[in-house]
């Protein structure tokens, strides 16, 4: 019945075709967006979480708007009343702040899309420099590919040392150890004493051209500091209470009365993370409603070409029920090419969304996706599609009077 199906598809290539076209793009449209889409929350899944596990930020509010947002692990908190964070507020919430194995590091942007020169080369104009303590490397997970991190006591001191991210590394210093020279971003030179090892990219921008520099340089040179802290648990399980003890202590700093909103945010990477997948999953229903309407469409197409060949092979039909097929035969072969056309037309559309999706994937710098859940509804989808678009003409098909078939011209 296969072979009778795609022998009657060969001798109609040019309109199954069309068909096939037509099916494919719905499909594609399917599992290419779907396929980009679980490329994008396998992205976020590693890289939104980037604070580490047992780590979070607090940040002075900035919108002048305090937003909640409930997620799988908690309540998040963005926004507050517009009160940056202060450096003697987090000298005093470290001073009051004390518990064992918690990690505290204070974070200052310093530069963003600046340029780095060393001799006769230069980056583009995308480096990005920040101010730290010792500690925020470890809280996040920063590895070295060579060279050492500033100590406290050079922090304390203010030594213009600099610590690049490969990049950088790979842009200034080609041929040679960047350790000990001094490059300018700027106008302003630092002495590199250590190269981060590669660390991808997020949304399109690498994370390789991240620098870093004391946080007591960047508090100096900028214009308008902007502080943050960075804190990590001991434990993940510890993670809640900290943040809990964390807030208290914030809010006893800025004497904040217990019916007052918190003027500042934490936030964990994982929340985030949590909260954006959730938002694709919206994402995700929306593009399966959009693509059955266009596999709706795909459906009344075929049907509608496949009723047109059952007019045109009408003496073919006569021959065959006077040959002595019956009429369940006659259903049954042209249900069987329906579902065919839609079948290769599904598997095409599959091969070239998941190209598509991948490509997306190979953007934004994730690892190869194999959406097998998506594949199995495209192609169950693609079934469907070839048994309601062909029930109709298979019907029209074996009615047929064999004698009036056979006169047809």
């Amino acid at each position: 019945m296969i072979r009778e199906a795609l022998k009657a598809l060969w001798e109609y290539r040019l309109r199954a075709a069309l068909t096939l076209s037509i099916l494919a793009f719905g499909i594609t449209a399917l599992v290419g967006i779907l396929t980009s889409l679980e490329a994008l929350r396998a992205f976020i899944a590693h890289n939104l979480a980037g604070l580490g596990s047992q780590a979070f930020a607090i940040s002075g509010g900035g919108s002048g708007i305090t937003v909640r947002i409930r997620t799988r692990r908690g309540k998040l908190s963005l926004g507050g009343e517009g009160i940056p964070l202060r450096l003697w507020e987090a000298e005093a919430f470290e001073k009051e702040f004390s518990e064992p194995g918690v990690q505290v590091s204070r974070h200052i942007p310093l530069t963003f899309g600046g340029r780095a020169r060393y001799k006769g080369r230069k980056t583009p104009a995308q480096v990005r420099i920040f101010g730290v303590a010792p500690s925020y490397f470890r809280i996040q997970e920063l590895r070295l590919r060579e060279g050492r991190l500033f100590t406290s006591a050079e922090v304390q001191r203010g030594l213009p040392f600099i610590v690049i991210g490969h990049e950088v590394a790979q842009q200034l210093f080609p041929n040679e150890s960047p350790l000990d020279k001094w490059i300018q971003v700027q106008g302003r030179l630092y002495k590199v004493i250590g190269v981060l090892k590669k660390r991808g990219s997020l949304f399109g921008f690498s994370l390789d051209w991240e620098c870093f520099v004391p946080w007591t340089i960047a508090f100096r040179e900028s214009q308008a500091p902007t502080v943050s802290l960075y804190i990590s648990a001991p434990s993940v399980e510890a993670v809640p209470s900290v943040i809990q003890k964390a807030r208290l202590t914030l809010r006893t700093v800025r004497h904040l009365r217990p019916t007052e909103e918190d003027t500042f945010s934490i936030i964990r990477g994982e929340q985030i993370a949590d909260f954006v997948i959730d938002q694709l999953q919206t994402v995700t229903l929306a593009t399966i409603g959009i693509s059955l309407i266009t596999l709706f469409g795909a459906a009344l197409s075929l049907m509608n070409i496949l009723l047109v060949v059952v007019k045109e092979r009408t003496q073919e039909i006569g021959l065959r029920m006077a040959l002595g097929a019956t009429r369940a035969a006659i259903r049954r072969q042209f249900l069987t090419e329906a579902v065919v056309i839609a079948i290769l037309g599904g598997v095409g559309g599959i091969l070239l969304g998941i190209l598509i999706g991948n490509l997306v994937a190979l953007f934004i710098g994730t690892t190869f996706v194999m959406p097998w859940k998506w594949v199995l509804l495209a192609v169950a989808l693609s079934a469907i599609v070839g048994i309601s678009a062909g029930y109709q003409p298979a019907q029209e098909a074996s009615k047929l009077n064999p004698v009036d078939a056979l006169r047809y011209e």
